[in-house]
């Protein structure tokens, strides 16, 4: 039995209890950093396995497992992501979330697909070179965990060499099926700035305007005025989009309102014109307010670079991947959709590698991420371990 046969073989033997864990994860969703059940219940798992090298509590609720070789190397970082979203759940299976909050983004399948590759390695450690950590990181919806973890010194003791995290779900697109491995050597996340902008004016009787500056007159024409960075600011070959996503003011319809706030997002792939858009947004905000008698308080909530990936980690994946999978499972992700990852922040430390797995449901509809009914097929879960466990095993070579 060849190395690769025998990792899908014992990944394979895991199906149950990673469908377990998943499952478990799915009924108990926490939110951004507050995700203490859930870090207990990894840190349990992976206790559970044997392995001595648990580190709860990083960055606030994150854990890592650190499995050592028998052969010295080069350390690997596996990192997959365990938060949820505040998503009131409606996919109706017996496990289904009911605290209001939702697994909508696989989360839960990374955790678990982490889980087995932690115990992979582990009861495979004679023949692994050098070292992995394998980090659960809390709140990768809104860009905060990542951050938390990298200023605790997750990359470091030991010092990681390369990192490779993964993805899944249908994310992708309809043209990929269940179990195709989908990657790119192209940045395959957007960079993203994120913004809320609180218009302030002065609040009067709609009878007498001239008392009053409107708040909510200012947000709707800052709305429409960022739209021209878009259609008169944007190379026409930079395929970056912009949206304001909410909008909340007045009190009643018989008062011109103070405050009126507006939350927004610029997406694209170039990073040269990353910094330009976000400077263009908040001058449009501010110069609207100015023009319009009225203030401006403009906050950055997201600011993030997108996910580079190292070519020589690319290519090692896809050799890895093309013994693991037929051909035709493996896949070119193009065009690559503008989502946002905070897998970046270690991109832009150490060379790496992101990846898909295409997981969608087996039976029913296939609904997107972030929806209510969002699921995944559960089956696709050792194929996800897998390819971490091997590339692990086969990097340095």
């Amino acid at each position: 039995m060849s190395l690769y046969q025998e990792i899908l073989t014992r990944a394979n033997d895991l199906a149950d209890s990673l469908t377990a864990w998943r499952r478990h994860i799915h009924q108990n969703p926490e939110l951004r950093m507050d995700t203490p059940l859930t870090e207990q219940y990894i840190c349990d798992t992976l206790a559970s396995f044997g392995i001595p090298d648990i580190r709860s509590g990083v960055g606030g609720h994150g854990v890592t497992a650190t499995i050592y070789g028998a052969k010295p190397g080069k350390c690997l970082a596996i990192r997959v992501d365990c938060d949820a979203l505040p998503i009131r759940e409606e996919t109706g299976l017996p496990f289904a979330a009911t605290n209001g909050s939702m697994h909508a983004c696989g989360h839960d399948a990374h955790t678990a697909a982490g889980l087995g590759a932690a115990k992979l390695l582990w009861d495979m450690r004679e023949q692994l070179t050098g070292s992995v950590k394998v980090l659960f990181q809390p709140f990768e919806e809104g860009d905060g965990g990542a951050r938390a973890m990298l200023a605790d010194g997750v990359m470091e003791n030991p010092r990681v060499d390369a990192i490779i995290g993964f993805h899944t779900g249908n994310i992708m697109g309809e043209q990929y099926q269940t179990g195709d491995v989908v990657f790119t050597h192209q940045p395959d996340s957007a960079n993203i700035f994120s913004f809320r902008a609180v218009f302030r004016g002065k609040s009067a009787h709609v009878c007498t305007p001239q008392l009053g500056v409107d708040a909510v007159f200012m947000a709707c024409s800052a709305v429409m005025n960022l739209q021209e960075i878009m259609n008169r600011e944007r190379d026409p070959n930079d395929n970056a989009i912009l949206s304001v996503s909410t909008i909340h003011g007045g009190q009643r319809n018989n008062i011109i309102s103070d405050t009126c706030t507006i939350e927004g997002t610029v997406r694209g792939f170039r990073r040269e014109q990353h910094r330009r858009y976000a400077q263009r947004v908040r001058e449009i905000c501010q110069s609207t307010a100015a023009m319009l008698r009225g203030s401006v308080d403009f906050e950055t909530t997201i600011d993030l670079m997108a996910t580079e990936i190292d070519r020589t980690m690319h290519d090692k994946f896809a050799a890895t991947a093309a013994q693991l999978v037929p051909a035709e499972r493996i896949r070119l992700y193009d065009p690559v959709a503008p989502g946002g990852e905070d897998f970046a922040r270690y991109a832009d430390l150490v060379p790496a590698m992101h990846f898909y797995v295409c997981s969608r449901p087996a039976h029913g509809p296939c609904y997107p991420h972030h929806h209510p009914k969002f699921d995944i097929d559960e089956s696709t879960l050792p194929l996800s371990a897998a390819l971490f466990a091997a590339f692990a095993l086969t990097w340095q070579e």
